[in-house]
């Protein structure tokens, strides 16, 4: 199903919670997001990284971001966190990133916090891992909001990858720069590219990474 029809089958989902805001039943709304199952056709299924043979099911994020949008009306990343990459004694690497964001809520604003590592078995892979790991930092920190966007799903008990233990190197600022910008020149789609903005323009991006993703950003679009 494309978005717009996924998003259509939740009509009935956002016209209820418009009635509740326009009588000023608000705790009544917010109940409701915490409590009503998200519809069928929102969910997919994946295989299991910890469970072998077995699958979970979760909701794509671009579906997340636009039901946010849909209910609220803004929802936005306020902060997310530069990549904590460490490697273990296996050789395994682990890209850790944690998001903040903001939903404006009646008169209120609710910070919705998300963290997610990426594990990989190559400092290769880590162009790969990092926006990964910050896409589903983004799913974690919005699934909090309640059922209707997954937080129930699979018992309770999403996949979720665990950060690498007795970990005994951290990377330098420096070997981060160079793993996203690996990341930047090997996108291979403008989605691929925008998948690291965050991070390309997070507080520890550098200048350099900066302008290199701007200009790769104009060879997507001409």
């Amino acid at each position: 199903m494309t978005l717009k029809e996924q998003m259509d089958a939740g009509k009935h989902i956002f016209d209820k919670i418009e009635s509740l805001f326009k009588e000023n039943r608000f705790q009544e709304a917010y109940e409701y997001i915490q409590t009503e199952n998200p519809p069928e056709c929102w969910l997919i299924e994946l295989d299991s990284i910890s469970k072998k043979g077995s699958k979970y099911k979760t909701i794509k994020l671009e579906l997340m971001e636009a039901v946010m949008r849909r209910i609220f009306g803004k929802c936005e990343i306020s902060d997310i966190s530069s990549p904590v990459v460490c490697q273990d004694k296996m050789g395994n690497f682990a890209a850790t990133v944690t998001v903040n964001i903001k939903v404006d809520y009646i008169d209120s604003r609710i910070i919705l916090p998300g963290i997610a590592t990426e594990v990989v078995n190559s400092i290769n892979l880590l162009p790969l891992a990092i926006p990964k790991a910050s896409s589903m930092a983004v799913k974690n920190a919005i699934k909090q909001m309640g059922r209707l966007l997954g937080k129930y799903l699979n018992n309770e008990a999403e996949e979720i990858e665990l950060p690498i233990e007795q970990a005994e190197k951290i990377m330098t600022k420096e070997e981060e720069a160079i793993a996203v910008q690996q990341g930047i020149v090997s996108a291979k789609t403008l989605q691929d590219l925008k998948s690291w903005r965050h991070i390309v323009f997070s507080r520890s991006g550098t200048l350099e990474n900066q302008n290199l993703y701007e200009t790769r950003l104009r060879e997507f679009k001409h």
